[in-house]
């Protein structure tokens, strides 16, 4: 892992309630984590634990029935918490970009990709040359490894991984410090995946960027993240390099998540899997949330909720089994 540089983001216990017809649904409760000049953090966990609604709070892109209870989100020093849609807008792409899940539905199907791409830049550059625009677009193809001829070619004229290339294009239109990847090799044969995690790393190295990886794959992560924040029905329950998180893992749920996932250089076995399934955020158990299917559980964890406490090394866990040994 290489040395951080400055602190480029900075999540502090951040909160985002939904409102539903059936009550308010708490999907992400105290989350906090920061992410480092040229650094790339990854956010794994099971669906629903809150890795996305996190990434699109970052970017001031959640739904109308969702906000931020409590806490902040400081860009380079400020708190864009607070910010109106009008802010966010000067922000979002300039500065932090994504590239979303499901790239085919992402892209307008009646649209050509060069339309699509130019209005992410002239959006920001208002009084920008469009021949100049056509020569950016020409740079971002050459730049994720697509044929520059293909620029006014339509969604459905590329193949699933040309698509996220696309994507991954689009998001760095203008020159974001921050990318966020939102699962980044689904639905991707595996030849493919391999080619998009290259093609993140390379793009990482070339232009310094910081990177928020949200995946389900710990290979993914190992392959392309400095550190792994890993999220249980919507808290961070653990974090730290990823040679700590792999090799050295605290949390019941983080071991259990590691050993759910084959190895292909251990011991030929059946995978484990984790019993029962995550809480109903509607009405989030007492105490740790992960009590009802942990194997270890003891009385304190079914109504004191632990805290992330520190390993040394930048590794913190929040379980009450390890308290005895934290160095607090």
């Amino acid at each position: 892992m290489n040395e951080p540089n400055k602190k480029i983001l900075e999540i502090k216990d951040l909160s985002i309630f939904f409102d539903i017809s059936l009550g308010t649904v708490k999907a992400v409760e105290n989350v906090s984590f920061d992410l480092y000049e040229g650094e790339s953090l990854g956010l794994v966990g099971e669906s629903g634990c809150g890795k996305t609604t996190t990434a699109l709070t970052t970017m001031g892109m959640l739904p109308d029935n969702g906000y931020i209870h409590s806490g902040e989100i400081h860009y380079e020093g400020k708190n864009l918490a607070p910010n109106t849609e009008e802010e966010w807008q000067l922000y979002r792409w300039n500065d932090i970009a994504m590239v979303f899940q499901g790239a085919m539905n992402a892209l307008n199907p009646v649209k050509k990709i060069s339309f699509q791409i130019a209005e992410a830049i002239t959006l920001h550059n208002p009084n920008i040359n469009p021949n100049d625009v056509k020569v950016k677009i020409k740079e971002l193809f050459k730049l994720v490894g697509l044929d520059t001829s293909r620029i006014d070619n339509y969604p459905h004229e590329f193949s699933g991984g040309m698509r996220q290339r696309v994507m991954i294009a689009m998001a760095l239109a203008c020159d974001p410090k921050v990318l966020i990847a939102d699962e980044p090799t689904t639905a991707l044969d595996v030849m493919v995946q391999a080619q998009i995690i290259d093609l993140i790393n390379s793009l990482r190295i070339k232009l310094n960027m910081s990177m928020i990886i949200i995946t389900h794959d710990l290979s993914i992560i190992s392959e392309t993240c400095d550190r792994i924040a890993v999220m249980y029905a919507g808290k961070i329950v653990e974090i730290g390099s990823v040679r700590d998180i792999i090799k050295n893992s605290l949390h019941p749920y983080t071991k259990k998540l590691i050993a759910a996932f084959p190895n292909i250089y251990g011991e030929r076995k059946m995978i484990e899997s984790i019993p029962g399934t995550p809480p109903n955020l509607l009405d989030p158990p007492k105490g740790c949330r992960f009590h009802l299917r942990c194997s270890e559980a003891i009385e304190l964890c079914k109504s004191i909720e632990p805290k992330l406490v520190s390993f040394g090394d930048g590794h913190f866990a929040a379980c009450h089994l390890l308290r005895g040994d934290a160095n607090e």
